[in-house]
């Protein structure tokens, strides 16, 4: 690590015997002020000083002191003159870091090229320089340096590696598709460059591009598991899935204790939905990884994201049984216990979750469980207890919107209000202590005060879908300030264009509005994606003042037999009998 000079003893040093000294830098830039930069040897030392007036010394002395205290724009600016009057490259290289580390890319540019100047044979300058032209978009020059590195690696892939890590840390992808695109073309056998490329394209959202460069890798090594899974995802993304897919699943079928391929496999299978599909391919890698307790925590947590509660249930057992990732193992079968309502299970794993992390939802759920069990009062004696042991400020309302809620799930609507009020004016501009008494106002019908908190919130928070389209329901269910109900409701659909509750509230808004074919389509796309009764109420509503009262009826008849006590479908029935 860079580090800086013991400044006292630089002092001593210069005061008994004045003899200069440079600040002498390695490789890396400093992460921090206040560490010390290693010094040389004594024959450096004797190189150095021939080469140092007292004045350099002195500047450098400074420079060293305003990186103690932070100010790297005072460093550097020693740094960079300093450079210029030694031939010790050590001077420069430090300059170039130190600019690097700035920002200041022109001129980590110049201080690289004097480094390389002074010091041709030293591996790490030319990586530096690269690194500078990157970060000004100098495609060429970054490139004639990479392939002069691969020239002389006899390990071409790292230096490949090393490319994209430095591609990716510029964070341009039209110069990350221009410095790949030579890469590949000057080393056509190298199958990472042709990754690199189709990545870059990737990141240039150019599929077609990103396919090419993909295929060109699979024609060099057939089985490479990266250009078989990347080929996938592109794949995907064309809305070419299912080719994907089969050709994906052939690949694991003719390789079928290539592990990596097989997780990528089950992992396109959950971000697609096939949770039917990817259960066998789990159990599969689960079985060969007896050794391997990081990939079955993998797996496990896949299998709960798909939804199989049971063999997820079955994998976290086996991993708290063996001693491995405990925390994790006790959350996530609290999790699975909480989604099944076994709310005692549930409970036991929370509080076996040790310090750490994972250690505040665990106590603040199972407090709220302990309540939704029948135990209201101990739940908030765990509030109570969790409070006091939280030292994070931040975390607070998130203790105070569940004690609240735990009240309004007992019916104590007033006392829920009451809660938040309190916190709130502790955290007065905490967004979510804002919406939770916002949505309890509704509660305690005091529609005035949860406007008054939506409006509040819109302010501290103003791309809120959710308090967006809260205060923009309540406009249109009120079927008053339409206008301003649009405002609101199309912000949030274009900040959560696939929000369900988002499109319920517009499609009633456009009932309200008289538009009652738009309604009906907008109600049809929030029902597909959440079938809630208050959805299928407004939907019947809005078929039936479109002339579809038979495809109303029929709705509401086939909602009514999972939702029988449901009394809005209850009203909307009998209004069909009139």
């Amino acid at each position: 690590m860079f580090r800086l000079l013991d400044t006292k003893a630089y002092i001593r040093k210069s005061l008994s015997a004045f003899v200069p000294v440079v600040l002498l830098g390695c490789s890396s830039m400093p992460l921090g002020t206040g560490e010390a930069l290693a010094q040389s040897s004594e024959e450096q030392d004797a190189v150095v000083q021939s080469d140092m007036s007292s004045q350099l010394m002195f500047e450098l002395m400074i420079a060293d002191l305003a990186i103690q205290r932070g100010q790297l724009d005072v460093a550097l600016e020693g740094y960079l003159l300093a450079a210029e009057r030694t031939v010790d490259a050590r001077v420069p290289e430090q300059a170039a870091r130190l600019a690097m580390y700035g920002r200041q890319w022109s001129e980590a540019e110049r201080m690289a090229k004097r480094w390389i100047a002074l010091d041709p044979d030293n591996p790490q300058a030319p990586g530096l320089l690269a690194r500078a032209y990157l970060r000004q978009g100098k495609a060429g020059p970054a490139a004639e340096i990479y392939k002069e590195l691969m020239d002389a690696s006899a390990n071409k892939q790292q230096v490949l590696r090393d490319v994209q890590f430095d591609l990716q840390e510029s964070n341009n992808a039209t110069v990350s598709v221009a410095v790949m695109s030579q890469l590949a073309q000057a080393y056509p056998r190298e199958a990472e460059a042709q990754l690199g490329l189709t990545r870059a394209h990737i990141l240039n959202n150019d599929s077609a591009a990103a396919l090419a460069a993909v295929e060109a890798a699979l024609e060099q090594t057939p089985d490479n598991s990266e250009a078989i899974l990347l080929r996938t995802h592109i794949l995907a993304s064309t809305d070419e899935l299912e080719k994907g897919l089969t050709l994906l699943k052939s690949a694991v079928d003719d390789n079928p204790d290539n592990t990596q391929l097989r997780l990528g496999y089950a992992q396109i299978l959950v971000q697609s939905g096939r949770f039917d599909q990817v259960s066998v391919q789990l159990q599969q890698i689960y079985d060969d990884s007896a050794d391997d307790a990081q990939l079955r925590l993998t797996v496990a947590l896949l299998a709960l994201q798909a939804q199989q509660l049971d063999q997820a249930e079955g994998f976290f057992t086996e991993l708290l049984a063996a001693g491995e990732y405990a925390d994790q193992s006790n959350f996530n079968l609290g999790r699975i216990n909480d989604e099944q309502l076994n709310y005692e299970a549930a409970i036991e794993f929370y509080d076996a979750v040790g310090d750490g992390e994972m250690f505040f939802n665990s106590r603040l759920r199972a407090a709220e469980l302990t309540a939704t069990a029948g135990d209201l009062e101990q739940g908030r004696s765990r509030l109570n207890d969790l409070t006091a042991l939280v030292e994070n400020p931040e975390l607070q309302p998130r203790i105070i919107s569940t004690e609240s809620r735990m009240l309004q799930n007992d019916e104590q609507h007033a006392a829920a209000v009451e809660v938040l009020t309190n916190g709130l004016q502790i955290f007065p501009d905490d967004a979510g202590l804002l919406y939770s008494r916002a949505l309890a106002s509704v509660a305690v019908d005091d529609q005035s005060s949860m406007v008054t908190d939506l409006e509040r919130l819109i302010v501290l928070a103003p791309e809120n879908a959710h308090a967006l389209n809260a205060l923009g329901y309540h406009f249109a269910d009120e079927n008053i300030e339409l206008e301003r109900a649009e405002q609101l409701l199309s912000k949030a659909i274009e900040l959560l264009p696939a929000d369900p509750a988002i499109m319920d509230s517009l499609g009633w808004l456009r009932f309200r509005q008289g538009r009652f074919a738009e309604a009906v389509e907008i109600l049809q796309q929030a029902h597909a994606l959440f079938p809630d009764p208050e959805v299928v109420a407004h939907l019947a509503q809005a078929l039936l003042k479109n002339g579809q009262g038979d495809e109303a009826q029929e709705l509401v008849e086939t909602a009514l037999v999972e939702h029988a006590d449901d009394e809005r479908l209850l009203e909307i029935r009998s209004d069909f009998a009139k």
